[in-house]
Formats: C-alpha cells, structure tokens, sequence
C-alpha cells in the first residue's frame, strides 16, 4: 500500500495503521525522516537547526506539505524517488516541540504557523513500538512569498552569518531559488520603494549567470556563440511537472520539430535532458544546448561556426570572415519559439520576456551575413560583417512562434547593418514555416 495525499496519509496515521504508508514515494508534499539517537534533528548542531529550517521553508515555498518522522526512506534502482521502506517510531523524549518552534521562529522568515503532531504506533507490535512526529507546513500564499532561511551553511555544518537563502521543495529534493531571479525580487523592491510608475511592469532580469553556465557545459568560451533566452516577467517558483511523467522532461526528449531530430533544432536523437538545480539541461556540444531553469526560465546556445550557424558554408567560402547560413539561422530560431512559446509559456502564469544574445561576432576572423538566400558556390551577394561583440536585445513574448522568431530576426540582422525583410523566409511580420519548408523539398 501507498499514501497518495496528505489527508491519506494522516488518516492512516491517525487509524494505527503505519504500515499502509510504507512503499509512499517521497515527492512535493511529504518527506520521511528516519530517527537516529539525537532525534529527526539534532537541534544541539547549526547543521541540525539549518535542516530543519531548510525543510519548513522549502516545503512553504511549494504547495506545502508534511515532515513525517519515523520512517526510513530508501531509493532503489528500479525507483526514482526515495521510497519509505520501513516504520521506525521512537520515543517522545527525542523530540522538543517548542525547541523546534524556536528554530522554526528564529531561522525562517516569514513567520510561519506550523503545526506539530504525535501519532502512536499499535500497541502489542512484537517488532517495534513507539511514536511518530508529523510538522505540517502550509503553502504561503504568492502575495507572501518568499520564505527563507535567515542562515547559510558551510560544507563543515557551520552557520554562515550575514548570509540567507531560499530553498524550494522540488520533487523529493530541495532546489534554491537562483541568484539572478533574487537579484530580479530585490531589484523590484527597490523601485517599488523608490515609487516606480504602478503601471510599468518590472522587466525580467537578463539572465547573465544562465548563459555563463551553458556555454561554460557546451565548451564554447571564446567561441561566437547566438543565445536565445526567454524567462517570465513574474516567476512562480518550481515549474509544475518539470520531471512527471508527460510532463516538460518528456517534451525535450520528444520534440514535434518541422523535419526532425537531425535538422537544426534543439532535440537530440542520442541525449535526453539530465536534471539540473531543479531545472533540465539538454547538451549537443560542440553545437547547441538548452537549459531550462527551475522557474520555466529557458537559454539556448548555437555556435556560430561550421558546427551549426555557419553549416556548410566554411567549407566553400575560405578566407576572411566566416558566413552564416540564413536557412540554418531561421530554422534554428523559428524552432526555438516552437518549442519555447507552445510548450513553456503556457507553464507559468506571467507575461514573458525574450531576449537574443550574439557574442563575440566580431572576434577575428568575425561573423558575416548576408541579405537574401544561401548561394551555391561561388557566393555572390554582399555579405556584412557583424557590428558588435556583445549584441542583447529583448521584447515582450508575443506568444506565437512565427512572429517572435519575426522579432529576433529583425534584432539578430540589424546586429549586421540588414534589415529583417532581406530574409527570404519572412512574409510580413513572421517567419513563414510554409516557405521554410518548401526549401528543402
């Protein structure tokens, strides 16, 4: 048997029936904790007091959820999630409640009202005998949010003072809130203080440390990289479903791309994408990559070089500045904001912000475009060197594929003195998919 809610769960705990919650699944909503000779925390340590903490505002941070004390966890091979595998109730005496609620009041803000619970083992159990301890932490409402632990912890155990962090309950984990969108919450207080237009939305913040990470796992430092971020004006926090079954894990392995996996897109016909901080990370290095962070925020990576934005063009048109491929450049783009605008916007209730960022486009020998299609050799045409190293632009998500991919086009050719409509795949104000794929029939 298994616990498939809270309320189950409690009422098997309340029933004397401890053994119908082993084989539960940690997840979002509940987590286990066995009972060493200190009790579920050892509140004499700063690492006992920082867990406990950690714990409460993470599960405050989510939808909620219970601490059940007195069960082991344990994941298989065969399983994902860890699993309560076996009932260990324990003595009252391990456990101060009001201790912990002076931990609880004293490392995690805001205040929140947590509740405690006893629940007893069945008496005559010739195996064990005992209680269980149960915190049930409520969601703080999103006009409160967030909480945090006014503490961090060094790798020793050691309170870090003048330090604080944000833990989100993800899965059967604890993921933290990143740097970027605490920078973004800060940066909104401030001007909210500082009495800000009410009617002008905060923009989102430019996710610098994303797209260091992703060029930094791709090997692409030093390289012209095109990046495509894309990150909601108002977080929610977790994603929901980030790794369920159907849920945005299976959307990257599965993508519905125009011509398939080993076309220029973003989907890998030999990866799946791996778990990271909370979020997903999908790698085809030396070409492209994705990172979705914890909170929908998206980053994709392209090399400019014969690998992917340049493809088969170097090997035509030897010296001077390397060309890029305007079928590749528009495919690429134009199934970025397919997947991004059909399958992750709809994810987080808040208008979007995209952004691209071309860098290092003018590092020698620089990168080149030019108006019109692809030509075969010899090129002809008149291709113009890029203007900037260091090209960021953003505008408000429109929501449909074929005009944002519109929209980064037109930032992404005025990066080389063109304008957007000497891309033969623009009709009006979008990238048109029919004429794409009429290309390569």
């Amino acid at each position: 048997m298994a616990a498939d809610s809270m309320v189950q769960l409690v009422s098997y705990l309340a029933a004397q029936q401890p053994y119908e919650i082993v084989g539960t699944p940690e997840s979002e909503w509940v987590d286990f904790k066995s009972v060493p000779l200190e009790g579920p925390y050892d509140l004499g340590t700063d690492k006992g007091k920082f867990e406990l903490a950690k714990d409460v505002a993470a599960f405050s941070n989510a939808g909620g959820g219970l601490l059940v004390c007195g069960f082991k966890a344990k994941k298989k091979q065969t399983e994902l999630y860890e699993v309560a595998e076996k009932v260990t109730p324990f003595d009252k005496k391990l456990v101060d409640s009001t201790k912990y609620k002076d931990v609880i009041t004293e490392y995690v803000r805001p205040l929140l009202k947590v509740k405690f619970f006893w629940y007893d083992h069945p008496e005559g159990d010739p195996k064990v005998s005992g209680h269980y301890f149960v915190i049930e932490v409520p969601a703080l409402p999103e006009a409160d949010r967030w909480a945090m632990v006014t503490r961090g912890i060094t790798d020793n155990g050691q309170f870090i003072k003048n330090s604080w962090t944000v833990p989100i309950r993800n899965g059967d984990t604890t993921a933290f809130l990143p740097q970027d969108e605490v920078y973004r919450l800060l940066n909104d207080g401030l001007r909210a203080r500082r009495g800000a237009d009410v009617g002008v939305p905060a923009s989102a913040a430019d996710r610098v440390k994303a797209r260091e990470v992703l060029r930094a796992d791709l090997g692409m430092e030093g390289t012209p990289v095109l990046f495509f971020q894309s990150v909601p004006d108002h977080p929610r926090g977790l994603v929901p479903g980030m790794y369920a079954d159907g849920g945005l894990r299976d959307v990257l392995s599965d993508q519905d791309t125009l011509r398939g996996a080993h076309a220029f897109n973003w989907s890998s016909a030999y990866k799946r994408p791996e778990p990271r901080e909370g979020g997903l990370l999908l790698t085809d290095a030396p070409r492209r990559g994705l990172l979705v962070e914890l909170d929908g925020a998206v980053t994709g990576a392209a090399v400019a070089t014969s690998e992917m934005l340049g493809w088969a063009m170097e090997r035509y048109y030897g010296g001077g500045a390397r060309r890029i491929s305007v079928f590749v450049l528009t495919e690429i783009t134009l199934e970025y904001f397919r997947l991004v605008d059909q399958h992750i916007l709809p994810l987080v209730d808040s208008p979007w912000t995209h952004r691209i960022v071309a860098s290092d486009f003018t590092h020698s020998p620089g990168r080149a475009l030019a108006p019109g299609d692809d030509q075969a050799f010899p090129f002809r045409g008149s291709p113009q060197l890029a203007t900037s190293d260091d090209w960021n632009h953003s505008w408000k998500a429109l929501g449909d594929p074929e005009r944002d991919a519109y929209e980064a086009l037109r930032h992404i050719y005025a990066l080389f003195g063109l304008d957007v409509t000497a891309n033969p795949f623009v009709d009006k104000d979008r990238v048109a998919t029919a004429k794409l794929l009429e290309k390569k029939k």
